[in-house]
């Protein structure tokens, strides 16, 4: 649970990368922050950032679920 601020910090598995995820995260109507943006050599692409500040708690359960459909897809 966060304990402040607007974001939280995810790790995919090793090998995934969040740019890919976006693009199947948007079309599932979730959308995120890939991490590679927030490095100043662009790695780290198996990080994303969440926010949660502008969503209720409903929406958010909603949310992280489509987004671990994704995820699950992903790793068949």
């Amino acid at each position: 649970k966060p304990e402040g601020g607007m974001f939280v910090w995810v790790k995919l598995p090793d090998g995934m990368d969040s740019e890919d995820v976006f693009s199947d995260a948007l079309r599932e109507k979730v959308a995120f922050v890939p991490g590679r943006s927030f490095f100043a050599d662009g790695g780290a692409r198996e990080y994303l950032r969440l926010n949660f500040s502008n969503r209720p708690s409903d929406k958010i359960v909603e949310g992280m679920a489509r987004l671990g459909a994704v995820l699950r897809n992903r790793l068949a």
